[in-house]
């Protein structure tokens, strides 16, 4: 087995913080270009961090040099840059970096100043005392998401606090959180709040990875009182999946969400839309019952198996443990599987190799 995952995920690279890769330009956007690194995920490379020579002859198929400023985000991208200089450290290799400073804000949970200086679809780039931590959008407080008006590049150049939450010197890591700074009232507030409610609420800024939204507080009377905000994020906004929110969403729109949680160390609510609406995946799985055998398209091949589209929308999984050893797992090939289990949970069905015997008996 161990022979098979490796001759299925050689083509896969595993990329470190601050290393030079090439890539090929697969799309263009005003504001970002996505680069085909030949590793599972794509990179992710601001528009304003190429020289104005390179970036208004900007070509699909086109290679360019960057920098990998953060191996992976939330989203699963690799953030890059056109400089070495995005890393966390002041140099390369994180020389001149004063490491015990952080370690010892890490254990005692101090709290430091720094300044946003850039920001990508993972989050932002903050610098402290001159150095460069990255501070991930799931860390990011609502005191600073308040202040994102019609774009994040609005959070460039404001002032914040923020905790260590992770430090790693051998690969020049410095990860910030603004997790528990809000005050009482705040926290009272939120807790007005009942996962599972619904409310009615307004946008007031549309991020690259969620939604920000105003809902209103009702007093014990019923009265609305001061809104408080929340975040929808873009997995939790419709069950199919959205690239850019900017296409169906506007600043102002009213919509009706549905509350999940309470973050109270971020002080916001998590809310959702698609929640309002049944799930169409758990009508679509009745289509596809244990033992039936489907086609479906590799998209991709990694150490945890092998991801099949069985259908428009509708995605298939075999799990390394079970892939035939002779058998070839490509990218782009169609291969017939047998069906053996549905997961709602994760809105995929759990696929096994199809096999016929040489006395043409098929089994799992």
């Amino acid at each position: 087995m161990e022979e098979l995952l490796a001759s299925q995920s050689s083509k896969f690279t595993i990329f470190h913080r601050g290393q030079e890769v090439e890539g090929e330009v697969v799309a263009v956007f005003t504001k970002e270009v996505i680069l085909d690194l030949g590793g599972k995920s794509e990179g992710v490379l601001p528009v304003r961090d190429l020289p104005e020579t390179i970036s208004k002859d900007l070509k699909v198929g086109q290679k360019l040099k960057a920098f990998v400023a953060l191996p992976e985000s939330e989203n699963g991208q690799i953030i890059l840059s056109s400089s070495p200089q995005m890393r966390t450290g002041s140099s390369f290799r994180g020389h001149g970096v004063n490491w015990s400073r952080f370690i010892n804000a890490q254990r005692e949970k101090s709290k430091l100043r720094g300044k946003v200086i850039e920001v990508n679809k993972g989050g932002l780039i903050v610098e402290v005392e001159k150095i460069r931590g990255f501070l991930p959008n799931s860390q990011v407080g609502f005191e600073l998401l308040s202040k994102v008006g019609e774009g994040m590049e609005n959070l460039i150049g404001q002032d914040l606090t923020v905790t260590v939450i992770e430090t790693d010197q051998e690969d020049n890591k410095l990860i910030f959180s603004q997790r528990g700074q809000i005050t009482p009232a705040e926290e009272e507030k939120l807790k007005s709040f009942k996962s599972g409610q619904k409310e009615k609420g307004k946008i007031v800024a549309i991020l690259p990875f969620g939604l920000v939204v105003s809902v209103k507080d009702r007093s014990s009377s019923g009265r609305d009182i001061k809104g408080t905000e929340g975040l929808v994020f873009i997995s939790d906004v419709s069950w199919d999946k959205v690239e850019d929110l900017s296409k169906d969403f506007r600043v102002g729109q009213e919509l009706e969400v549905m509350v999940l949680g309470l973050d109270e160390e971020l002080g916001r609510l998590n809310l959702s839309i698609k929640q309002l609406a049944e799930d169409p995946f758990i009508e679509l799985a009745k289509e596809y019952p244990a033992d039936e055998v489907v086609k479906g398209e590799i998209i991709s091949v990694n150490d945890a198996g092998v991801v099949v589209k069985v259908k428009e929308d509708v995605e298939g999984f075999l799990p390394a443990s079970k892939m035939t050893a002779d058998a070839i797992y490509e990218a782009g090939k169609t291969t017939t599987f047998l069906i053996d289990s549905v997961d709602t949970q994760r809105r995929r069905i759990n696929l096994v190799p199809f096999v016929t015997s040489t006395a043409g008996l098929i089994y799992k």
